[in-house]
């Protein structure tokens, strides 16, 4: 009775502070993960001591990060990493295994540490927080933005390569002594790839078909538990290969991401993810000594100055030599100088394979959790340097040839009023198969670009009515081109012109009467009315809706868009 009644304590413990950090978090606009690492620090033993049963706390903790996993590879059709493979793969590869040789040499030197060990740090510190990083982009508005499209493919990168990782350290703890952790860490990669093909043949030729019988009995149960089922299987399965479960969970999600059963899977299973990985992340910060900073405070204030001084360099370079502008350049680096919460999930499983010391991962820990809280600080720092950059460099026709050169499936929005921006909004608040949907926006009052562009917004100067613009924007591989513009003479003559030269260009135009859109149907544009929504909406919804956005999800934003007691774009910018 006396461990019954400690365990509950302790569940009591978790719920109580799991509550307390969201609220508190979402109050104060900072991420979850950085909440539930300090709680997790005062109620760890080396402050108030509030927990009894760590050990099993942490036992369980660790199915947050197998269902981490597993959404991620939810969120990786092939649709995605083929639309930004170009970064993915060229980025984000880049930027990760130079990081990695980096930190390896630098911790090799200056720390006296083992290779094996030091390659284990320098593969933790080339990563960055997905989740602060995101939370920070979209807070601000700037996923849909040209540095923040590129962001998010370095992080998607990332994310894949934390399974070579988790497969290498799992390699580690079994090999023999006649193994190098070269060997380890190539074999690691061909057994990663092995893995990741088989299963996401199995998930495309079995998964669908047993979800469609699932789906087919209406029982909201018994699909989430075979969703359960399924994640915890495979999970086991790859266990029982000698890899890791985290890699059966990625796995099973990948399979999953090609199926019409995405979303609500994982709607499914987003509140069990949620709440094991805030306890995962409390007993990460319960791990973490706070005294060890006053110990050795200059270790750890060296790896947080080499940290982030190191990564945004490499970001920055690498993000040039792809001929990305030095704005979007020093944006990038500045959002993903700091390191991520993936060095605890590897650190954890390191410590396990006797692949790192206690006092290190303790110091490389809490290293990264400082710049993680840094971030927000960083991000800010680049978009204060980026603004006085805008002033200077322009945003006209050359700004926007420089600024959307791989840019596939976007939305040009004609416009950047009230109307233009409202659309911006719903677009960057949606996400479809590619990720955020992409967009630029163009205007001729260069007060709104101004101001669109210190926030971080996608929008450009330039006169709709010529066509050379936009050439500019990539519009041969443009998805439509939404016009917001409220003066119809204006609109019907470039919609005209686009359909003339662009014909396989969708063009949405908003009219105020039935005479105006049959002059549009005339011409193959798309006339789009206020009747049953305001023009924005309604411009919206039909964008998303050729997005192939679920109608659910479409209803769903917009919705939240309308219940939001603050339009920050109707208070900034003036109407029109």
């Amino acid at each position: 009775m006396e461990h019954l009644s400690n365990t509950s304590i302790d569940v009591v413990v978790y719920l109580l502070s799991a509550v307390l950090i969201s609220l508190f978090c979402k109050k104060l606009k900072v991420s979850t993960v950085l909440g539930y690492l300090l709680v997790g620090v005062i109620l760890g033993p080396s402050l108030l001591g509030a927990v009894n049963d760590f050990e099993t706390a942490k036992s369980v903790g660790e199915f947050g990060v197998v269902f981490l996993l597993f959404t991620i590879g939810l969120e990786l059709p092939f649709e995605r990493l083929r639309e930004l493979r170009r970064f993915v793969f060229g980025l984000g590869t880049a930027q990760v295994f130079i990081s990695c040789f980096f930190f390896a040499i630098f911790f090799t030197i200056y720390f006296q540490t083992s290779l094996e060990t030091s390659i284990l740090v320098g593969a933790g510190l080339a990563l960055s927080s997905t989740a602060v990083v995101l939370q920070v982009l979209g807070d601000s508005g700037e996923l849909s933005s040209h540095h923040g499209r590129v962001t998010f493919s370095v992080l998607l990168f990332q994310d894949l390569v934390v399974v070579v990782f988790l497969v290498w350290l799992t390699l580690l703890q079994g090999r023999g002594s006649d193994i190098s952790v070269w060997e380890a860490l190539g074999y690691a990669v061909l057994r990663a790839a092995g893995v990741f093909l088989g299963f996401a043949v199995l998930g495309r030729y079995f998964l669908r078909p047993i979800y469609r019988t699932i789906a087919a009995t209406g029982s909201s149960e018994l699909f989430m538990a075979m969703t359960l089922l399924v994640v915890l299987s495979t999970s086991m399965a790859t266990q029982m290969a000698g890899l890791s479960l985290e890699l059966g969970a990625f796995l099973a999600g990948l399979g999953l991401a090609e199926t019409e059963y995405r979303h609500q899977v994982e709607a499914d299973i987003k509140p069990y993810r949620s709440l094991l990985l805030g306890l995962f992340f409390m007993t990460v910060g319960m791990s973490i000594n706070p005294h060890t900073f006053f110990h050795c405070p200059r270790e750890v204030l060296t790896i947080v100055g080499v940290l982030i001084t190191a990564k945004f360099i490499i970001l920055v370079l690498l993000s040039r030599f792809m001929d990305l502008p030095l704005k979007s350049s020093m944006r990038i680096g500045f959002l993903l100088a700091g390191g991520g919460e993936f060095v605890f999930v590897l650190f954890a499983q390191a410590e396990k394979a006797k692949a790192i010391m206690p006092d290190m991962s303790q110091n490389v820990s809490l290293a990264v959790v400082i710049s993680m809280a840094l971030t927000p600080l960083l991000a800010w720092f680049g978009r204060s340097i980026s603004r006085k950059m805008t002033r200077d460099i322009g945003v006209a026709k050359r700004a926007a040839e420089n600024d959307t050169p791989g840019m596939r499936d976007h939305i040009i929005i004609v416009g950047a009023g009230r109307v233009g921006l409202t659309v911006h909004k719903l677009l960057s608040d949606t996400t479809y198969s590619t990720g955020p949907i992409p967009h630029v926006m163009i205007d001729m009052d260069m007060k709104r670009v101004n101001e669109g562009r210190d926030r971080g917004l996608p929008v450009y100067f330039g006169d709709g009515r010529r066509m050379d613009l936009f050439h500019a924007l990539n519009i041969d591989h443009a998805r439509a081109v939404v016009i917001t513009t409220n003066i119809f003479n204006t609109s019907f003559r470039i919609a005209m012109e686009l359909k003339r030269l662009f014909p396989k260009v969708e063009v949405f135009v908003r009219v105020s009467d039935s005479q105006e859109a049959y002059r549009l149907d005339a011409i193959g544009a798309r006339p789009v009315a206020p009747e049953l929504l305001a023009p924005s909406f309604q411009l919206a919804a039909s964008v998303l809706d050729l997005c192939h956005v679920p109608p659910e999800q479409i209803d769903m934003v917009i919705e939240k868009f309308k219940s939001a007691k603050k339009k920050v774009e109707t208070r900034s910018f003036p109407h029109g």
